[in-house]
């Protein structure tokens, strides 16, 4: 009998980088355990079976849960930055009563692309710890939180975020003749000072014949953000994650608020900046500046943002686009590498304990 897998994780909302993330894992397990049969918990399942070619049910309907555990041979919390209590504490309880429900059937659980944290209380890290220890395997995608998880002795693998193994080769080349443009890609979160500076920068930008082209990973939530901004931009409208990556290598610059927006830049070779409201962004800027070998500008969301100097570093990096291209390829091919390797790893572990079915 072929194994049935469920998979979990912020999937069905639109938000096309843990959905690039997913497609990445889909991938892996069907060329690892060719005949499993995937479920995934999904927000919106019919747009889970249309990207995915996946099962899926709904996350919020628990009989359907029940009935998918039942039958399950495994339990896999896929890509993202689940477990963490910034966002809610509700919504870290819902992955982690996830973990201990599939655990409580004797089901093998498998985390696959995690970042982990910011836990913001000890009673976070308990929990998260607790359920992880029982964990099969726990493959996170930084440092931050690989060391996390060696300090609560969780059997963990170290990898990069699984989207860095998007499919970048079916992107064409940027047309040359035209106006510099600059990918934004913005979140909820900027204060309404920095919303206005920003405004500021983008005309002046706007000024020197820069066209925006507004790139949003997750619509719902990114679009007001725009909307406040009240300025002429092309707005992308993406149904895939496959489609945003297409726009992203149109761009010559991405101003990224959404840390796939950073790793879709790299994926494509255009240069970025960053506005930091998360851990997870600076330590990805820090590891593409160590490979690299080149600083890159970030701000931090919630600090004061200083009109000129927004404008100067993205001159900057859009005079300097050709040699930036060269050194961001530099550092696409160690991190896809670490990325395959360690996915490959967890595949082969999950293969081996999954022949039985």
């Amino acid at each position: 009998m072929a194994p049935t897998l469920v998979i979990a994780g912020y999937y069905g909302f639109g938000n096309w980088g843990d959905e690039a993330a997913l497609a990445v894992l889909t991938e892996h397990l069907r060329r690892a355990i060719p005949h499993a049969r995937l479920i995934v918990l999904s927000h919106d399942p019919a747009q889970t079976v249309r990207l995915h070619s996946t099962d899926a049910v709904n996350r919020w309907n628990l009989l359907e849960i029940h009935r998918a555990l039942e039958r399950a041979s495994g339990f896999i919390l896929g890509p993202g930055s689940l477990l963490q209590d910034a966002t809610s504490t509700r919504s870290l309880l819902y992955y982690l009563g996830l973990l201990r429900w599939a655990q409580r059937y004797d089901l093998p659980t498998y985390l696959i692309g995690q970042g982990i944290g910011p836990l913001r209380s000890g009673r976070s890290e308990r929990w998260v710890a607790k359920r992880l220890q029982r964990a099969r395997l726990v493959l996170v995608r930084d440092r931050a939180s690989f060391r996390w998880a060696k300090a609560h002795n969780i059997n963990v693998l170290l990898g990069e975020d699984l989207a860095l193994l998007g499919e970048a080769s079916a992107v064409g080349e940027r047309g040359e003749g035209r106006n510099a443009t600059l990918g934004l890609s913005l979140r909820p979160g900027l204060s309404q000072e920095n919303l206005c500076v920003l405004r500021r920068a983008l005309c002046t930008l706007i000024e020197k014949n820069f066209k925006l082209v507004f790139l949003p990973f997750h619509a719902d939530q990114d679009l007001p953000v725009l909307n406040e901004l009240a300025l002429p931009a092309s707005v992308v409208e993406a149904h895939s994650p496959h489609e945003l990556l297409r726009a992203m290598q149109s761009v010559d610059v991405v101003l990224g608020m959404r840390l796939h927006s950073l790793v879709f830049a790299l994926v494509c070779a255009v240069p970025f900046c960053a506005l930091s409201y998360d851990p997870k962004i600076e330590s990805f800027l820090r590891r593409v500046e160590e490979l690299c070998e080149r600083s890159l500008p970030w701000w931090s969301a919630s600090g004061a943002l200083h009109e000129h100097e927004l404008i100067s570093q993205i001159l900057e990096l859009y005079a300097q686009r050709d040699e930036l291209r060269e050194r961001l390829r530099q550092a696409q091919t160690p991190l896809q590498t670490a990325a395959r390797h360690s996915l490959e790893e967890a595949m082969h572990v999950m293969a081996n304990e999954l022949s039985v079915f």
